[in-house]
C-alpha cells in the first residue's frame, strides 16, 4: 500500500509537471498574487485571507506573515515565510510556524456534543515548530511547479496519553507529532492556467513520524480557481486522504471542499 501511493506521489509531484511542459504557452504568469503554497510572497502591503486560508500580510519584499485568525481564539498559531537568493531557476523560501494547541484540545476533552477526547486523559501545555523549504519554477509562463519539505518538532509539559488521539482525516497526522516529538512532510505543488480566469492546483503531501506504528499518511487535493480579479478568487474542489490509524489504515474522500478569498492592497 506504501508502494502505491509513493507512486502516486511521484506521478503528481514529478510526472505531471513534465507532461505539461508541451502545453500551450501565454503571457500571463501564474505567480504572484494568490500564491498560497508557494515560494513566492505577497507583494508588500498586500493582504489576503479566505474562509478556510490563513490571513497572510506581505510585511515587505522579503518577508510575509501569516496566522489564522479565528482559530487563535482557542490555538493561537503564527507563521512566517522568507524569501532567498533563487538557486538553479528555482525560487527560494522558508517557512517557519507555531501552533498552541492545548486550549482547543482541552474544550473538546469532554463526553456528549462536541467531545473528541476522553475527559479522563490529561492534555499538557503542547507547541508545535515547523520549519519548511519551498522552491518552485515556473516551467512554462502558464504552470508554476512548487516542491516542499518540512521538519517539525513538539514541545511538552508533560506526558501524552497514546490513546488520546484523535482519529479523524488531517487532523491525526497533524497532531501525530505530539506524541512522538517530531516528524517530516514532503510535497509538491502544480498549479496551471486553464483558460482566462480558470485555474487549476493539484498536489500530494506525505506525513511521517519515525518510530510510530501510526507514522505515515498521504494527502491530495485537487482544485479548480476562479480569479475574478487581484481582489476575489473561489476554489471548489476535492481532498483524498489516507493514514494508518491505531485501528488500523483508512481512506478518506473530502468532497466538496471549497473556499472564497479576498485580498486588498495596503497603501
Amino acid at each position: 500500500m506504501k508502494n502505491t501511493i509513493l507512486t502516486i506521489t511521484i506521478i503528481i509531484t514529478v510526472l505531471l509537471p513534465l507532461i505539461t511542459l508541451s502545453a500551450g504557452e501565454s503571457n500571463e504568469s501564474t505567480r504572484g498574487l494568490w500564491s498560497q503554497g508557494t515560494a513566492h510572497l505577497l507583494p508588500k502591503g498586500r493582504i489576503e485571507v479566505g474562509l478556510f486560508q490563513p490571513l497572510r500580510y506581505g510585511w515587505s519584499e522579503n518577508l510575509e506573515f501569516a496566522t489564522h485568525p479565528l482559530l487563535n481564539f482557542l490555538m493561537p498559531n503564527l507563521g512566517a515565510k522568507w524569501s532567498h537568493k533563487p538557486v538553479a531557476g528555482f525560487f527560494i523560501s522558508t517557512r517557519h510556524s507555531f501552533y498552541y494547541p492545548t486550549p482547543l484540545l482541552r474544550v473538546v476533552s469532554r463526553e456528549g456534543i462536541g467531545g473528541m477526547i476522553s475527559p479522563e486523559f490529561n492534555i499538557p501545555h503542547m507547541i508545535s515548530l515547523y520549519n519548511e523549504i519551498l522552491f518552485s519554477k515556473q516551467i512554462t509562463p502558464n504552470f508554476l511547479f512548487t516542491g516542499k519539505a518540512g521538519f517539525a518538532f513538539a514541545l511538552k509539559s508533560g506526558n501524552l496519553d497514546s490513546r488520546s488521539t484523535i482519529d479523524l482525516p488531517l487532523i491525526f497526522p497533524r497532531l501525530a507529532i505530539f506524541y512522538n516529538g517530531y516528524g517530516f512532510r514532503f510535497g509538491g505543488d502544480l498549479k496551471g492556467k486553464l483558460f482566462k480566469r480558470w485555474f487549476f492546483l493539484v498536489d500530494a503531501d506525505l506525513f511521517y513520524v519515525p518510530d510510530e506504528n501510526e507514522g505515515f499518511a498521504f494527502e491530495h487535493k485537487g482544485l479548480i480557481l476562479w480569479t475574478k480579479s487581484a481582489r476575489f478568487q473561489i476554489t471548489v474542489g476535492y481532498k483524498l486522504s489516507y493514514a494508518e490509524y491505531p485501528f488500523g489504515t483508512q481512506w478518506h474522500l473530502l468532497l466538496p471542499i471549497f473556499d472564497f478569498q479576498w485580498a486588498w492592497q495596503l497603501k
